[in-house]
């Protein structure tokens, strides 16, 4: 399975072929960097293993494309319970995310409901590695803005539990 683990201030990240996605539809790309970082929940079930993150993945995919008709996973990435982070769109990508912020902004969703509880420390971790190698690797600006999506659009997500902590870390800013 194809992979890249970067630095090591770079959590491991599942390439689009190591969980088998297909090809886009259509691609448009971001000026990088990116201002923006915006964090999501996928109101799925969590998953544990990198056989079940895969299965969550393809399936968020699937329900983009198929049900949703966009072009591809409207995600930039997406976090697992396992530790890993898998590509969606990727850094370069404009996403589907988040309408008015798509084309200045990663959309980084993390597999699960958080509403209630915080999502596992290792999935955390993950997500805070992605965000300080996008800075090291120049993908997101040094001094970007981290938002929830709540804090945009009509929605609960990331989830209150969720929400409340990444208020917490540096770079979240309570206005965009």
């Amino acid at each position: 399975i194809p992979v890249s683990t970067g630095e090591d201030d770079c959590p491991r990240i599942i390439s689009r072929s190591g969980w088998g996605a297909r090809p886009s539809k259509h691609v448009e790309y971001m000026k990088i960097p990116v201002e923006y970082a915006i964090i999501h929940h996928t109101v799925t079930p969590k998953c544990n293993s990198m056989a079940e993150c895969v299965e969550k993945v393809s399936s968020i995919h699937s329900f983009h494309v198929n049900t949703n008709g966009w072009d591809d996973i409207g995600f930039s990435f997406l976090v697992g319970g396992d530790g890993n982070v898998y590509e969606g769109r990727g850094w370069h990508q404009v996403g589907a995310h988040t309408y008015g912020f798509n084309k200045k902004s990663v959309g980084i969703a993390l597999i699960g409901e958080f509403s209630d509880s915080l999502p596992p420390r290792v999935q955390l971790d993950a997500l805070k590695r992605l965000l300080k190698c996008g800075v090291k690797e120049g993908e997101l600006a040094e001094h970007y803005k981290l938002l929830g999506g709540r804090q945009i659009s009509a929605t609960k997500s990331p989830g209150l539990a969720l929400y409340q902590e990444i208020q917490t870390w540096p770079d979240w800013v309570e206005n965009p």
